[in-house]
């Protein structure tokens, strides 16, 4: 597709990745983090799960609002297209 932006791209881009994060939680991945070094570990999957799927809505609405011409359209960016 030509003729397409970079903030597009960029927005289309941090959408799809947020959303792979969802699924990988969604489907048991789980995060964990020690809140200080020798502390136990503390499940915070679901927080980051809630965190990020709000996340994905506000980049997907931003996107429908900014270009909403191509909002739903599948764009792949060319790979190392400033190198």
């Amino acid at each position: 597709m030509a003729g397409y932006d970079d903030r597009y791209v960029e927005i289309t881009t941090r959408l799809r990745s947020v959303q792979s994060f969802c699924d990988f939680l969604s489907q048991g991945g789980t995060v964990r983090i020690a809140p200080a070094e020798g502390a136990s570990y503390k499940d915070v999957t679901a927080v980051l799960l809630e965190r990020n799927r709000r996340e994905a809505e506000v980049l997907a609405r931003t996107r429908r609002q900014l270009y909403p011409e191509l909002a739903d359209e599948d764009v792949t960016p060319p790979l190392y297209s400033r190198h």
